[in-house]
């Protein structure tokens, strides 16, 4: 905690005050429990709770790498925006970490929270008019799959697909990692880019999958082995693939007979095996309010009529799409 009330409730900001003028006691601005002034050598100096009971606009402990992807931050957008830094919000009862000009939260998640306080953070900021951009620490980025909790941490826009932001302190880099798609292992690929810290107006850089651009595509090939993978899968009986394979018999198909002559990557959220859109898997994007039942009915024609040996954004099957109708 950078943001402070003194004794007589005026507004202590650690960024803007040297140390040895610090005296008295000093309070949290949300739930106005004592607080204590940390000044060691791993964490810049920080306020921090002597107990986090009472307090629900802070929930965790901050890490050095929280506390400094915060700072790194609150600098860069003060170059071109009005940024307040852990300023609370009554109607709320939160704390984003940043508030850019006004209306747009700032969170820096660095560790795990549960899918339900998820839920009701981003929505109090929706119901309030905010805008909240989630961005993520080491232990969150994305690997070789998806976590239901990465997954209600993407976003969605016509010209990238889902897309998940990164922010690296070590490296002082922010990542985009979009065109997310998985295959029926549960693998995942997307397109990486990388921004590095100070470098360009860091609101154009969180705008990006809106603006207008050339569309872009990753290779894909198809997977020789998922037969057996399949097969393996049933013969251990995995519960998600025995249910599959249940909906096949109900059909009168087996899905062991299914021959996989395409790419087998498709938008998250989408089954290739299914062939109707099961609908219910909005309720994994917590950050995504768009319809995205064209898309998967685009993507799952295109797939359907040709063995593409590429993936692409919305944009592209809106266009595929609509010139053969």
């Amino acid at each position: 905690m950078l943001i402070v009330h003194d004794e007589n409730k005026n507004l202590i900001n650690l960024l803007e005050i040297e140390i040895s003028q610090l005296k008295g006691k000093f309070f949290c601005p949300a739930c106005h429990s004592e607080v204590r002034l940390k000044n060691g050598n791993i964490k810049i100096p920080h306020f921090s709770h002597i107990s986090l009971k009472e307090c629900h606009s802070w929930s965790e402990n901050e890490s050095a790498q929280h506390l400094g992807l915060k700072l790194a931050l609150y600098k860069w957008f003060a170059r071109t925006e009005k940024v307040k830094i852990e300023h609370y919000l009554p109607e709320l009862e939160q704390t984003p970490d940043l508030l850019v000009n006004e209306k747009i939260a700032i969170e820096v998640q660095c560790s795990h929270l549960s899918i339900k306080r998820l839920w009701e953070r981003t929505e109090n900021y929706r119901k309030h008019g905010y805008q909240v951009i989630w961005l993520m620490g080491h232990d969150l980025w994305i690997k070789k799959s998806l976590t239901q909790l990465q997954k209600n941490l993407m976003y969605f826009s016509k010209n990238r697909g889902f897309y998940f932001w990164e922010c690296d302190l070590a490296q002082e880099k922010i990542r985009l990692k979009s065109l997310l798609h998985e295959n029926l292992r549960g693998h995942v690929i997307f397109h990486l880019e990388e921004f590095n810290f100070f470098q360009g107006n860091l609101l154009e850089i969180l705008r990006l999958p809106f603006l207008s651009q050339k569309l872009l595509s990753i290779p894909v090939t198809r997977d020789k082995n998922l037969s057996h993978y399949i097969r393996q899968q049933l013969f251990h009986r995995n519960p998600k693939w025995l249910k599959l394979q249940e909906k096949y018999y109900q059909n009168g198909q087996n899905l062991l007979s299914v021959s996989f002559e395409r790419p087998t990557y498709a938008p998250v959220g989408l089954h290739l095996l299914e062939n109707i859109f099961d609908s219910s898997v909005k309720k994994n994007f917590c950050q995504i309010s768009q319809d995205l039942t064209n898309y998967y009915q685009n993507y799952w024609e295109n797939w359907q009529k040709k063995s593409a040996q590429k993936v692409y954004p919305p944009a592209f099957y809106d266009k595929i799409i609509n010139r053969l109708k």
